[in-house]
């Protein structure tokens, strides 16, 4: 999918991956956790472009092939400032006690989201957005694997040195078999 930097597309990019997903018979469980770490991918998408005044299409891509799922986001953000990793103790938690945990964890990201609020594009107008600032922790918390890359200058890096980033490629993957 080719979406624009604005909110909106956050909708869009939902309802297609949603479908998809459910054509290949994940379960609503598994498409709920894939669904909110790829909304987290693709607004910390839009953010990177809106900081870096870039109103470059951002590219959604996604593979599903048997049980395994990979999403694949570009955008031409900066990247992201590293954050702490979800402690392997939360993960273990989040798949042995699902409810207890995922309502302390999403408690715990709205805690720190109050306390910052930024403003996005919504339908091309500015609105504040209280959702940001822990999505690298959202998206470690959900998937089994989360990487960051950067690209530039025809390249591409998970450290980007010796050349000028242009943006940065999330690779988020999720495999059913291991959520049974």
């Amino acid at each position: 999918m080719f979406l624009p930097p604005d909110m909106a597309s956050v909708k869009i990019f939902r309802r297609e991956l949603c479908k998809s997903l459910e054509e290949n018979h994940f379960s609503p469980d598994n498409i709920m956790q894939i669904e909110l770490a790829a909304d987290e991918a693709l607004t910390n998408s839009i953010a990177a472009n809106v900081c870096n005044c870039s109103d470059e299409t951002i590219i959604c891509r996604w593979r599903i092939d048997g049980s395994k799922f990979t999403l694949y986001v570009l955008d031409y953000g900066s990247g992201f400032r590293e954050e702490n990793p979800v402690p392997n103790t939360d993960k273990e938690l989040l798949k042995t006690n699902p409810s207890l945990c995922l309502s302390t964890f999403i408690g715990h990201i709205k805690n720190h989201q109050t306390k910052k609020p930024e403003t996005l594009p919504y339908n091309g107008q500015n609105q504040k957005h209280t959702n940001m600032g822990k999505g690298l922790k959202i998206m470690n918390a959900m998937m089994d694997s989360v990487k960051v890359m950067f690209h530039g200058e025809g390249m591409v890096g998970e450290v980007p040195q010796g050349f000028k980033v242009m943006g940065s490629i999330l690779a988020l993957e999720y495999d059913r078999a291991k959520h049974l």
